[in-house]
C-alpha cells in the first residue's frame, strides 16, 4: 500500500520545521510531475508519497524513526539495567 504524508506528517516524523516540510513537499511534487504524475501539478494537492520524500531526504521516515518510540526503545528497563530501582 502506497503511504501518502503531509505536511504536518513530515513535522511529526521529522521534527522539522512548517516551512522545511512545505519546501519537501514542494520539491517532492515537482519530482513527480517531472517523472510523468500530472495529477501533482496542482497546487491544491498536499500529500505526496512517503517514498518520494525518504528519496530526498536519503533515509527511511517510519514509525520506528518516529523520536517518541525512540525514547522509549532506549530507555534503561528495555535495556536490562539493574539497579535495585526498577
Amino acid at each position: 500500500m502506497i503511504v501518502l504524508v503531509t505536511k504536518e506528517d513530515i513535522m511529526r516524523l521529522t521534527g522539522y520545521s512548517k516551512s522545511q516540510a512545505q519546501s519537501l513537499i514542494r520539491k517532492a511534487k515537482a519530482d513527480l510531475v517531472q517523472n510523468g504524475f500530472s495529477w501533482y501539478d496542482n497546487k491544491r494537492v498536499g500529500r505526496v508519497p512517503l517514498k518520494s520524500i525518504e528519496h530526498i531526504l536519503g533515509f527511511d521516515l517510519t514509525p520506528k524513526h518516529d523520536i517518541i518510540d525512540t525514547v522509549l526503545e532506549g530507555t534503561t528497563i528495555d535495556e536490562g539495567v539493574q539497579n535495585g530501582s526498577n
